[in-house]
């Protein structure tokens, strides 16, 4: 069975169970930890993924981690998916809960790549193109990259609108590239 359906029934249970027990966003700000410790800290990440480190330890190091940080109905997904030798996954259920809950709640992801931070009139602006072009709540995760020098890059689900000076300046580059002009000396 492909990772992607393992994780998604994880997830699944634990949406239904957390929001059985009423610990819905609980578990929510829980997952949204693990995926932003998964993401930022790439050896962590490696260490769930390595079939040379035994479960036992795994679990130690996860423990490590998220023991006191996260509520036991979170710590209890973390000891089942370990004790079943699956703690590659966990990356994968946390964003696939992450999923789950915005559907359930009819929340829109966005994220803004932007050369310097937002102004708050900026991010608004955002949210409000968002909400009216998809007629959802929207939640916007912004990101610095000095690489795009200025101007933005949104991406929401699978549209992204490109708006950065780099792009900009790499199609002025390609029509230069292109221009049939030949200076006759």
């Amino acid at each position: 069975m492909s990772e992607f359906r393992v994780a998604s029934r994880y997830a699944k249970s634990l949406v239904d169970l957390s929001k059985e027990k009423g610990l819905l966003d609980t578990v929510k700000e829980d997952m949204k930890l693990l995926v932003h410790v998964c993401e930022n800290n790439k050896a962590f990440a490696d260490a769930l993924r390595s079939p040379i480190i035994s479960h036992d330890r795994k679990l130690a190091i996860l423990k490590a981690v998220f023991q006191g940080k996260v509520n036991g109905l979170t710590m209890s997904i973390i000891e089942i998916t370990s004790r079943k030798g699956r703690e590659n996954i966990l990356f994968s259920i946390a964003k696939e809960f992450l999923a789950q809950y915005n559907k359930m709640f009819n929340i829109e992801m966005a994220t803004v790549y932007t050369a310097s931070p937002l102004t708050s009139n900026l991010y608004e602006d955002f949210a409000q193109v968002v909400r009216k072009n998809t007629g959802k709540d929207v939640q916007i995760v912004t990101k610095i990259d000095p690489r795009i020098i200025g101007g933005y890059i949104l991406r929401v689900g699978d549209l992204q609108i490109d708006e950065s000076i780099k792009t900009m300046l790499q199609r002025l580059k390609t029509k230069f590239k292109d221009n049939p002009y030949e200076p006759k000396f």
